[in-house]
């Protein structure tokens, strides 16, 4: 049954020079969404709470907006697909691509469980309020697709067509584990990823299969004990801290830290906490030693206290020994090598912490 005749208020029809179409706007029936949520206050898909991101600074309110770990999953037999986006900010780097930061990816999830790239959208520099694009599906019975939303960018509309008489309902489920949530810096949002299911999280999760939530805050990942407040009321599977990089130094780091853990613990007793030191550990020595030392305080703190679900990951193994000037773009930012080399790393831990990450 196609949407149109569960909820016609969320499908219109169109004509075009490919046929009838129809054209929905989300969220609605047909199409689920992951890692983000429509704002009808702030009319903006956002994936914080914008009312606890305002208490905190008006640069966090600003990148709550950005739909990092945002995802559509949807079923469907059509041939035909655009998505249009439209927004209030367009996000441009000198160091990353615009496909990443502003971009999507949409893939096939195939019956064998490997993925199929069906359409890379690319907006050009100057597409200041939105863009369009299409692309043509394999159609012909219903197949799982997943939609990948821009790593760095707003979205205020997000509009789906597909041909007028596809059926199309909510696509693949993530396996029946709790989403992983995870806090962190610019690195943790995906900066700077050539395509949004390049960052380390996205990975991840086609290899597990389970959902996740990305709040990694460009700058702004500081330990501020309102967001951990605000973090240890989501449910989630496991937690991943990591926001060494955006502590001033090692003295804040130090302040925030361990009372960070400890408020999110007070929260949520039974969920496992991984700790994780910045990556780039190499780049200047002396500062990442001193960071990670105070990380690993915490981390025996809390098992002296007798907390037997707190891991630790060392960033300095996160890029490997060989090679690992290459794995950012700027000795900061990872780039796709950078990422999926923390993937492997980061996901290695999680099957050491319990089989179910697996």
């Amino acid at each position: 049954m196609g949407i149109e005749k569960i909820d016609p208020n969320f499908a219109e029809k169109k004509v075009t020079a490919e046929g009838e179409l129809l054209r929905y706007r989300l969220p609605c029936k047909g199409f689920d969404l992951y890692g983000i949520w429509f704002d009808e206050k702030n009319s903006c898909f956002v994936r914080m709470d914008i009312d606890v991101a305002s208490s905190v600074s008006d640069q966090l309110c600003h990148l709550v907006k950005n739909v990092s770990g945002g995802r559509v999953r949807f079923s469907t037999d059509s041939k035909y697909f655009c998505v249009e986006v439209t927004y209030d900010h367009f996000t441009r780097f000198s160091h990353m691509p615009l496909l990443g930061s502003c971009g999507m990816i949409l893939l096939e999830e195939c019956e064998d469980g490997s993925l199929r790239l069906m359409k890379s959208v690319q907006p050009s520099f100057h597409r200041e309020t939105g863009y369009t694009s299409t692309a043509t599906l394999r159609g012909g019975k219903m197949r799982n697709y997943i939609l990948y939303l821009p790593l760095y960018n707003w979205i205020n509309t997000l509009h789906i067509e597909l041909d007028a008489t596809a059926i199309v309902t909510g696509g693949k489920k993530y396996r029946d584990e709790l989403p992983i949530l995870y806090y962190g810096s610019s690195i943790t949002q995906g900066g700077c990823a050539s395509r949004p299911d390049n960052c380390y999280q996205a990975l991840i999760s086609k290899w597990n299969e389970i959902d996740y939530i990305n709040l990694g805050f460009s700058g702004n990942g500081r330990g501020e004990q309102v967001v951990a407040e605000y973090l240890g009321k989501i449910p989630c599977s496991l937690f991943v801290m990591d926001y060494d990089y955006n502590a001033p130094d090692a003295e804040y780091l130090e302040q925030t830290h361990f009372p960070f853990y400890e408020t999110f613990r007070k929260l949520q007793p039974d969920t496992p906490i991984l700790f994780i030191s910045r990556p780039n550990f190499y780049t200047s020595l002396q500062n990442s030693k001193d960071r990670e030392a105070v990380i690993r305080r915490s981390y025996r703190k809390a098992r002296e206290m007798g907390d037997e679900k707190v891991y630790f990951l060392s960033g300095k193994t996160l890029f490997g020994k060989t090679d690992w000037i290459n794995c950012t773009v700027d000795g900061v930012h990872p780039n796709d090598l950078g990422f999926y080399r923390m993937a492997k790393k980061i996901y290695g831990k999680m099957k050491q912490i319990d089989q179910k990450f697996q």
